[in-house]
């Protein structure tokens, strides 16, 4: 609800609410851990969300705690392929995720009475406002409420472990461990000893975001003890009692031999940045660093702690936030596990691992738990530690005392590291290929038989800013000196939809290719993939091009910060009467330095240096002089920018990234045209002639429940998209919200579309579109009855019935008694919708359009009824405005 809310301080249409208002919040209802509370089952939304009720009355949407179920089909967007260990098939994912679904509701059908708790070691409440919690329930029909359905779903083998903070984790590991085992469920599609390998390649440069550097107990620690420094552009942020390292390489990474430990100032294996990193070797770099801890001759899993409240903590990462770094050991055969006891029996066990890596742990090591590890180091087993410049002190101190208490003299420094020359993006997020080489062997790919691939191509541009589907493109380099064969090639974007390309396209040595989203014939400049809908997201994306083999080959990854232009002001007395209006609705504070804004024109503005655009804030850019505030900029232009007859807005970050465009007057033609409040849907059309990218276009009610248009989904010329409020798969048709409970108000309601910059697109009350609810198979729509030509004024009609209807001799009249027939053998579709316009054009045989042929208006701007009658004369249907 973050944009709506901005669009609220900055002058929106609707009120902001957030989503699930009638859901309870843990923090608020009193619910002590570790409490079993009768309650029952008002839905089994999917294999693990329920709504329950407790008796009394307080009604709660309950996630289950410890585990994750895949998800249904058409959600199989939000699962990610390396969280299922050993399994590659995206559709056995899904296949299993509707499994998981029924399994839930006829585990726990509406009306079944069980038990809830919540957990006293695990956050109560999720990011979506739902319960965290477990259920028991009366399986055997004994009365005794003796399972627990979540660790149930593991042993059925319809869950994984959910690696957070729940005090029982270690026990659904060993359940979902031996389902695994056993095959079980949709484990019988799993085969981690066939999971290919990926990203390892020889070490050439690594990632280390948000990091501090080390230090010793002592201070400075010795340059041969460390195998990565910054590079020499980095620079300190000095905190109290920290190393200073002057003019020295600052050690990002140190190594303490003769402890079988390790600490990096930074966490490379968070998964958060991996679209912005993935093309570095810091995994390599890492495994390479257990084995040579280890002498490379203990076998076993890497373990990494999330017992100490490390769980989506900002700070520190669990196994949970590792997925990526997961992938890569699976590849190597190598199994990660989270652990979140080291000093019980339950879990997998420090006699099974190699490794053990801790992030920094907001709470404190037990000294059972410390005598643990050291025992397991003493045994032949690594420990990894990982600091970050953003840990709190609570997290610093903790990381040092484990460090000593595994009799090392490794200590995080009191500082943050940045380099604003080497990094992904921002210059928290560092990079440096500054390896001392002379005293460690880290630097091969793990596996060691990782072949050099024969070719070498780039993406040189992704232009994703278009208005049409050719406009959208990427243009891909053979940069080898010798020819390419292509066959096989795929490219991708972030949410796996492919281009192939075509069989014996080669690509000439020193050639460019552009693979255009749309259609045309495909030549060795321009290759076509034929989508119906655009490919590349503005916001945030990646373009992977893999070989035949399905290695990677080139990459290219983006993410520019959600800031939106909701308003130009175009005309006014003086200068500082025209302005544009910039809102940060990212969820963070925007460095905007760099950053800039042109016109159509081309004459351009320069945000100043340090200019910080503060979470949820906006601020105005005055075309003519003052001086600079947080609120209020000014451009210095001796004449007015921003032409009154229609302009664009162009906004580019600091690195030349488009971030947003504002073009007014609005350059689409987008309507409400039809709604159902009792079977909770909205239509909406789009009126122009070119397909229209939907990213971040929003269906809002007036209640404030908000709907996103998926990222890149193109509405074409004259359709219509139906959103629905429930679940489904999403096609160029459908949309689905998701949404778990109703949305649209049956006393009446309003639908308000706002476009990317949060400007209100249309709006259209249920009483305007006869609110779906006719009770005919052919129902009177939307009615225009204003505009510019007699061809702006029509009106709609609607078949929602399952067949066909031959319309001949059927007729529309309004309350004047002006009358139109349908052509003879016109027929209108099953679901199909016809627009009648009242002046002249060429009819359609099928749904389209229709024309009355009236040389003057029919529908009365003050208010008529539009009649429409069966070939007998029976009324059918009628609706009056």
């Amino acid at each position: 609800m973050e944009r709506r809310t901005f669009l609220k301080a900055v002058g929106g249409t609707a009120t902001g609410l957030t989503v699930g208002v009638d859901a309870a919040v843990a923090a608020d209802s009193g619910l002590e851990p570790g409490t079993w509370y009768d309650a029952t089952v008002t839905d089994a939304v999917d294999g693990d969300t329920f709504d329950v009720e407790l008796d009394d009355g307080t009604a709660y949407t309950v996630r289950t705690l410890g585990i994750d179920t895949p998800e249904a089909s058409g959600y199989t967007r939000y699962d990610r392929i390396e969280e299922w260990e050993g399994i590659e098939d995206e559709s056995h994912l899904a296949d299993w995720g509707d499994d998981a679904s029924a399994f839930a509701a006829d585990e726990l059908p509406v009306g079944t009475e069980c038990r809830i708790a919540v957990d006293g070691e695990s956050e109560e409440i999720d990011r979506y406002d739902r319960l965290l919690a477990k259920i028991r329930y009366d399986r055997t029909g004994t009365g005794s409420m003796g399972t627990v359905y979540n660790r149930y779903a593991l042993e059925e083998g319809y869950a994984r472990v959910y690696s957070a903070s729940m005090s029982d984790t270690d026990e659904y590991w060993d359940a979902e461990n031996a389902a695994r085992a056993e095959g079980v469920g949709l484990w019988a599609g799993s085969d981690p000893e066939n999971t290919p390998e990926v990203r390892d390649d020889d070490v050439a440069e690594t990632f280390h975001p948000n990091t501090s550097s080390v230090g010793t107990s002592d201070g400075a620690i010795p340059p041969s003890r460390v195998p990565v420094w910054a590079e020499a552009e980095a620079t300190q942020t000095l905190g109290d009692g920290a190393v200073d390292y002057g003019d020295d390489p600052v050690p990002l990474v140190g190594v303490d031999e003769a402890a079988n430990a390790a600490l990096l100032g930074g966490q490379p294996i968070q998964e958060d940045h991996d679209a912005d990193s993935e093309h570095l070797e810091h995994f390599v770099f890492l495994t390479n660093l257990v084995d040579h801890l280890t002498d490379g001759d203990r076998p076993g899993m890497v373990l990494v702690d999330g017992g100490h409240r490390q769980f989506e903590a900002g700070h520190a990462c669990s196994c949970e936030d590792a997925v990526f770094y997961q992938r890569y050991l699976e590849g190597q055969g190598i199994e990660l596990a989270g652990v979140n006891a080291l000093d019980d029996a339950a879990g997998p066990s420090l006699a099974d691992a190699r490794a053990v890596l801790v992030t920094s742990p907001e709470n404190a090591f037990t000294d059972a738990e410390t005598t643990a590890l050291r025992e397991f180091v003493d045994d032949g087993g690594a420990v990894v530690l990982l600091g970050s410049s953003e840990s709190t002190a609570a997290g610093r101190s903790n990381l040092d005392d484990l460090a000593a208490g595994l009799g090392s003299d490794l200590r995080l420094n009191s500082d943050a590291v940045t380099d604003d020359a080497n990094n992904v993006g921002d210059a928290d997020l560092l990079t440096t290929t500054a390896f001392n080489e002379a005293d460690f062997q880290l630097w091969s790919a793990y596996s060691g038989d990782a072949a050099s691939p024969s070719y070498v191509v780039s993406v040189d541009t992704v232009e994703r800013n278009a208005t049409t589907l050719n406009e959208e493109y990427v243009d891909l380099t053979n940069e080898d000196d010798a020819d390419l064969d292509a066959t096989g090639w795929t490219v991708e974007n972030e949410e796996g939809r492919a281009y192939t390309f075509p069989d014996g396209f080669t690509l000439a040595a020193g050639e460019t290719v552009r693979v255009h989203t749309g259609d045309g014939d495909d030549t060795d400049a321009d290759l076509y993939w034929g989508a119906g809908t655009f490919r590349w997201d503005v916001d945030e994306d990646r373009c992977a091009v893999l070989d035949a083999d399905g290695d990677l080959a080139a990459d290219e990854s983006w993410s520019v910060p959600d800031v939106i232009i909701p308003t130009v002001s175009e005309s006014g007395d003086g200068l500082n009467d025209e302005w544009v209006e910039f809102g940060n609705v990212e969820g963070a504070d925007v460095d905007m330095s760099g950053w800039t804004v042109e016109d159509e024109a081309g004459y351009d503005y320069r945000f100043p240096d340090g200019f910080t655009l503060a979470d949820g804030d906006s601020v105005r850019l005055h075309t003519g002089d003052g001086d600079d505030t947080d609120t209020d900029l000014y451009w210095g232009s001796g004449s007015f920018v921003w032409n009154d007859g229609g302009d664009t807005a162009f906004l580019t970050d600091g690195e030349g990234n488009p971030v947003r465009d504002h073009t007014y007057p609005a350059p689409y033609d987008v309507s409400v045209t039809d709604m159902s409040l009792e079977e909770e849907w909205v239509d909406v059309t789009n009126g122009g002639s070119s397909i229209l990218d939907t990213s971040g276009f929003t269906l809002e009610d007036e209640a404030g429940y908000t709907y996103t248009f998926p990222d890149s989904f193109g509405l074409g010329a004259g359709e219509t998209v139906r959103i629905h409020t429930g679940e489904g798969e999403d096609t160029t048709t459908d949309l689905y919200w998701g949404m778990g409970i109703g949305v649209w108000n049956d006393g009446g309601d309003t639908a308000f579309v706002h476009d990317d910059n949060g400007r209100l697109a249309d709006e259209r009350s249920s009483d305007d579109l006869g609110d779906g609810s006719c009770d005919s198979t052919i129902c009177v729509g939307e009615i225009s009855e204003s505009g510019g030509g007699l061809n702006d004024e029509w009106v709609e009609f609607d078949n929602t019935a399952d067949s066909d209807r031959d319309m001949t001799g059927w007729a529309v009249e309004d309350e004047a008694g002006y009358r139109y027939e349908f052509p003879d053998d016109y027929t209108l579709t099953a679901g199909g919708t016809v627009r009648l316009h009242t002046g002249d054009g060429d009819d359609s045989g099928t749904d389209g359009n229709l024309y009355w042929g009236s040389g003057s208006y029919v529908w009365n701007d003050g208010g008529d009824t539009v009649y429409l009658y069966e070939p007998d004369g029976t009324l059918h249907a009628e609706k009056s405005y």
